[in-house]
């Protein structure tokens, strides 16, 4: 089996520095499933194949997701920050239209069309990766990487932004600034994806 997995990752379309690393991942994923079966009295090779799956369906998942690892935090901070000033200036200029669902809607689909690609995928992946210890040396989390980046400046550029336009209002004499609803649609859909996903991670590393 081993050999089987080597010769699987070797052929794969992808940067030799994500094959060491895939390859790690599905040996583990591999050998929990092996030990489990044979704490069950099953076949652990049976088990081991069985865990992998399509090898065919697995490689074109792998090779899709892969180019999405190619994005750097610093990419992501600047679709962020685009996505956010952009998102301020629609839902400023939008009119009444940004009071109802199809502003919330517009809002959201801005976030997602600046988002890296294959963004919910790569998420999942950073949500799973191994806990690392705070920068105070207080705690355990999660690696920041690029999805994470993304959406914390969509939300910190928005904010930014609205708020150096009421300033500038304020300057000019403008002193009643109403916040349409759809000002918070990005900010409620990205906390809710994360409070998904990092469900579904702990479920995921429990199991």
């Amino acid at each position: 089996m081993t050999d089987e997995l080597n010769r699987f990752v070797a052929s794969l379309a992808i940067p030799a520095d994500r094959k060491a690393v895939v390859l790690a991942e599905l040996a583990d994923h591999v050998a929990c499933a092996s030990e489990a079966a044979a704490r069950e009295g099953r076949d652990p090779g049976a088990a081991g194949r069985e865990a992998l799956g399509n090898l065919e369906a697995l490689r074109r998942s792998l090779e899709a997701i892969e180019p999405a690892f190619r994005t750097t935090r610093r990419q992501a901070m600047a679709r962020g920050i685009a996505a956010g000033v952009v998102v301020a200036v629609v839902v400023a200029h939008g009119g009444s239209l940004m009071a109802g669902p199809v502003g919330a809607l517009v809002v959201i689909a801005i976030a997602v069309a600046f988002a890296p690609p294959r963004a919910l995928e790569l998420l999942r992946a950073e949500l799973r990766a191994p806990r690392i210890r705070g920068a105070l040396g207080l705690g355990r989390g999660i690696p920041i990487g690029p999805v994470l980046v993304y959406a914390y400046c969509v939300l910190a550029a928005q904010s930014a932004v609205w708020i150096g336009m009421i300033v500038v209002g304020a300057f000019g004499g403008v002193t009643d600034f109403e916040t349409p609803p759809a000002a918070f649609a990005d900010i409620g859909a990205v906390y809710l994806v994360l409070l998904v996903e990092g469900i579904r991670a702990r479920r995921t590393a429990a199991a």
